[in-house]
Formats: structure tokens, sequence, C-alpha cells
């Protein structure tokens, strides 16, 4: 017998003696549980002032003592300021989360596109020198053709850049309004 096929046999041993071992305590559970069981079944035979003590208690006492707490003041009061807390937390009137990870928001997505228009037109604007002083060296001509068409995208860009601009401030006005209107419904509703 080669020495890997041992050591199989080992492990197989070794594991079913383990499962073994772990059945037994398992099985002793279940069996205290069916006995405890039978016992409580059996006890009003054994026990019956104990059982009937118990059944008052759990039928009379209990559900009179459950309604006492939650029909007193104090508990009503908790109770009345965890709904007012909840209600308040969740009305308009409260802070927005913004949850950055599932909707990015208006803010952001200005934001980004305003960095992306600055970087691109930072590269242009290097690629328009690199190309204007490229373009002396060579001829005329073909120097004053290519700066032409980079002033083009330049202008291009500057295009865009105002359209970014105005959708900024119509953001900013919409913001403004926003907040004019929750300040006069907050005022309006403490009259």
């Amino acid at each position: 017998m080669d020495p890997i096929s041992m050591e199989k046999i080992r492990a197989m041993n070794k594991y079913n003696k383990s499962r073994r071992q772990l059945q037994l305590p398992t099985l002793s559970v279940y069996m205290a549980a069916t006995f405890v069981l039978c016992l409580l079944l059996t006890s009003p035979a054994w026990f019956p002032r104990l059982c009937s003590a118990l059944g008052f208690f759990f039928l009379t006492t209990l559900p009179d003592m459950v309604k006492a707490f939650l029909l007193s003041p104090k508990c009503l009061f908790v109770v009345g300021n965890l709904i007012v807390a909840f209600l308040v937390g969740e009305s308009r009137l409260a802070p927005k989360r913004d949850d950055d990870h599932q909707q990015p928001s208006l803010v952001n997505e200005i934001h980004e596109e305003h960095v992306k228009k600055n970087t691109a037109m930072a590269t242009k604007e290097t690629t328009a020198a690199a190309v204007a002083v490229v373009a002396a060296d060579h001829s005329a001509f073909v120097g004053a053709a290519v700066v032409e068409e980079e002033v083009m995208e330049v202008k291009e860009e500057e295009g865009e850049e105002e359209e970014l601009h105005k959708r900024v401030e119509d953001f900013i006005a919409r913001v403004k309004k926003q907040r004019k209107l929750e300040l006069k419904s907050f005022f309006d509703v403490d009259r």
C-alpha cells in the first residue's frame, strides 16, 4: 500500500470518529428535550395546584399587568414621542440624505462635468501652444492651418463652458427658490 492511500484511510477514519463524537451530544440533547416535554405534559396530573396557579397567572394576572402598563401615562408618553420623532425624521423639513453611491446628485454631476471640461481645455491649450511652436519651426502655412483648427476647438470648448455656466446658474436659482418655499411653508405651518 502506498503512503498516499494510507494517509487517505487515516483521514477518513479520523473524520468518521469525529462525526460519531459530535452525534452523541446532539442525541443526548434531543433525548433530554423529549424527557422534559413528557414531564411538562404529564405535570397537571402530578401537581394540580401548581398547574392551576400557573394558568391563573398567565391567563389573568399577566394580561392585566400588560394592560395597566400599556395604558399608563408614561408608556403613552414614550410611544407618542417615538411617533413624533419618526415623523420628524421622515418629513420634508428634515435634511435629505444624499447617497452618493446610489444616486449621484445634480451638484456632483455638474462638478464632474466642469472638472472634465477644465482638464480637456487645459490639455487643448498646451497642445495648441506646442503645435504653434512646432509650426513656427516648419512652414508658416501649415502652422497657421493647425493653429486655426485648434482655435476653433478652443472656441467650441468656450461655448460648452458657457452652457455649463448657464446650467450652474439655473441650478443655483432652483435651489434658492426651493429654500424660500421651504421657509415659507415652515412659517405657515406654525400659524
